[in-house]
This record gives structure tokens, C-alpha cells and sequence, in this order.
């Protein structure tokens, strides 16, 4: 994904020849429409390479357009501003200059978020954001306590669609935003912070590393679909939902933690033996223990398989009470990587 170092590139390469084309404005239009398509992104199987925002071509395939004159050089920079990556407040201040043609907005770790209403309403067409929630916790100096704040306050009127990535805060603020700012919203993604998707462990998890079971749900599953049912019930539009909850039992993140506790990343076939022993202080590789749990033993409790029946019926819960809801998806423990999705 392109972000505004694009925009300056795109403004600063002039055209080559000032000679107007031969063809009409409308047809030049619908070939501008055709090379600057924007393509939905592909489902990969891992939600950290794939984004609820649209992909733009690459620009070395619309370059040749934008330098041929300077008309064409406006007809597609129009078009190629559709969707920005957002990176610091500078950049959000350039997008702003070009508000009328954006419709699609991917905001990286920015600690200049939470935009206010003014900033949004000079974005008459934006109807997809993505955004990084990973600051929305801060350590606070002087204790080993860390301070929550909302990324996430207030939203355009005109989003349709909205994810957010890495957050570790609860769910229901983005929720609560979006039922006041943006009621017609059509699919909402809500992304964790998690020992999968961050490795090295964030500053948050090294000071809580027995806290990942918080996006671990198997027992009470129900509950916490009608809970959530009941959050969501005002948005009536709502079509697809994502949530970055596993619904595992808790223990099977028990020998992932362990190595990322020592900021390692786990291997794809665990020796759970050697993950779950201590590491001694001066010792490299682990020292077996007299009475070491066998692995048959750890996979038969850590690793087994939800039942389906937990996934069909929180499912039918929320699309009870959201009439319009076609796909939920949650967390797919056996993905690669543990990275993907899962729906029933």
C-alpha cells in the first residue's frame, strides 16, 4: 500500500510533453477509471497482509500516464489519491488538500489520532478507515501501570467501512463510536494486540505476559455473543463483522507464551517438553525436568480442537439481532501462524 511519499512523487514528476491528446475528456475518463481501479484486498489467509481497505495499482503501471501532459497528469492524480497511508500529521494535513477525491484513509501508528469532528467533515467522500491502535495504551512514568486512551473518538458520518488493527483496549469504545458517528456502518473489523502478531512481545505484553488469555473464549461463548449482540443492535446495516477473539480454550496459548515471553517466536511444531521447562539464568537451552508432562499429555489438553457447535451458535446469536449480518469471522487457531480467519 502506497502511502504520501506517493502523493509528493506523483505531484513532482512533470509531465514530459505539453501536447494535448487527441481523445475526448470522457474517454480519456474511462481509461483514467480502468488503470487506477482500485482491487479489493485478497484474502491471504493471514490478517496482518490483507486490509478492509482497497489496493491501488503500482505506480510504475500508472506512471507513464501521469507524466504524458499535464491534463493527464490531473486525471490520474485525482484517482490516485483515493486511498492514502496516513503516517504523521504532516501527511494527514497534505491529504486534507486533496479531500474531495479521497475515499479510502490506512492510518499507521499515529499518536496524533484521535481526530475531532472538524478534521473528518473536511472529508466529504471517505467511507473506509483502517487504523493502527497499537498506542492506545502508554506506560505511566514512575509505575509498571499503563494508562488506556481511545484512538479511536470520533468518526466520519459518511464510513462505511472500518477496521481497526493491534488495539488492546475493550472493543465496545470502538463500538460505541461507531453507533454514534457512523450507525450506517456495513462492515466492522476489530483487530488485537496478540502473541502472534507481535513478536517481539510490545512493552505492553513483556509487563503482563499472562494476560493473552484476554482474546481467549471457549467457555461462555454464548454470553459473550449476546453481550456483544446487544452492543452491535444498533448497527442495522452491519454485514460483516471480524473479531480478533479465539474461541479456543485458554490453555492453548500456555506454550506460545512461554516463548514469547523470551521474545521468541514460536516454531510451527512445538517441543512442548522445552517450552514449558524454565530456562535456567546461565543456561542457553532449557534443562529437563525430573517430571516433565508428557507431549501427548500437553497437545491433548493445549491444542485440541473448539467444537463447531461453539462457532454456529454464537454466530446465530448475533445475526439474530442483526438481521443484516451475513459473515461473523473470528480468530482461526489452526492457520499458519495462527494469523487467519474462520467463519460457520
Amino acid at each position: 500500500m502506497l502511502g504520501m511519499g506517493d502523493v509528493f512523487q506523483g505531484t513532482k514528476s512533470q509531465p514530459t510533453t505539453e501536447k494535448s491528446p487527441d481523445l475526448s475528456y470522457e474517454i480519456i475518463g474511462l481509461i483514467a477509471d480502468f488503470l487506477f481501479e482500485l482491487k479489493l484486498s485478497s484474502h491471504s489467509g493471514n490478517t496482518e497482509s490483507d486490509t478492509i481497505c482497497c489496493v491501488k495499482p503500482k505506480w510504475r503501471h500508472v506512471v507513464g500516464f501521469m507524466n504524458a501532459s499535464s491534463q493527464l497528469h490531473r486525471i490520474g492524480l485525482e484517482r490516485w489519491v483515493a486511498v492514502l497511508t496516513i503516517r504523521t500529521s504532516q501527511d494527514l494535513e497534505v491529504a486534507t488538500s486533496f479531500s474531495p477525491y479521497i475515499r479510502e484513509l490506512i492510518f499507521d501508528i499515529a499518536p496524533f489520532l484521535p481526530l475531532d469532528n472538524s478534521v473528518w467533515s473536511r472529508f466529504p467522500k471517505l467511507r473506509a478507515i483502517s487504523v493502527d491502535c497499537h498506542e492506545d495504551v502508554q506506560p505511566v512514568s514512575g509505575t509498571h501501570r499503563f494508562a488506556y486512551r481511545d484512538v479511536v473518538a470520533t468518526l466520519p458520518q459518511t464510513l462505511r467501512y472500518l477496521e481497526t488493527r493491534h488495539a488492546h483496549g475493550p472493543d465496545v469504545n470502538v463500538i460505541a463510536c461507531a453507533k454514534r458517528d457512523c450507525p450506517n456502518l456495513e462492515s466492522l473489523r476489530l483487530g488485537r494486540c496478540t502473541a502472534f502478531n507481535r513478536i517481539p512481545a510490545c512493552q505492553f505484553w513483556r509487563s503482563f505476559p499472562f494476560e493473552h488469555d484476554s482474546y481467549f473464549s471457549c467457555e461462555g461463548s454464548d454470553s459473550y455473543a449476546h453481550s456483544l449482540a446487544d452492543e452491535l443492535a444498533p448497527l442495522r446495516s452491519l454485514r460483516l463483522l471480524r473479531l480478533g477473539i479465539y474461541l479456543m480454550p485458554s490453555t492453548a496459548v500456555l506454550a506460545h507464551r512461554c516463548f514469547h515471553i523470551h521474545e521468541q517466536p514460536a516454531p510451527p511444531q512445538i517441543n512442548w517438553q522445552a517450552a514449558l521447562t524454565p530456562m535456567l539464568p546461565d543456561t542457553v537451552d532449557p534443562q529437563p525436568q525430573p517430571q516433565s508432562p508428557q507431549a501427548s499429555d500437553l497437545i491433548a489438553l493445549l491444542h485440541q480442537a473448539p467444537e463447531e457447535k461453539d462457532l454456529t451458535s454464537a454466530n446465530r446469536i448475533l445475526k439474530e439481532v442483526i438481521p443484516n449480518l451475513d459473515r461473523v469471522e473470528w480468530m482461526d487457531w489452526f492457520t499458519s501462524k495462527h494469523l487467519g480467519v474462520c467463519s460457520v
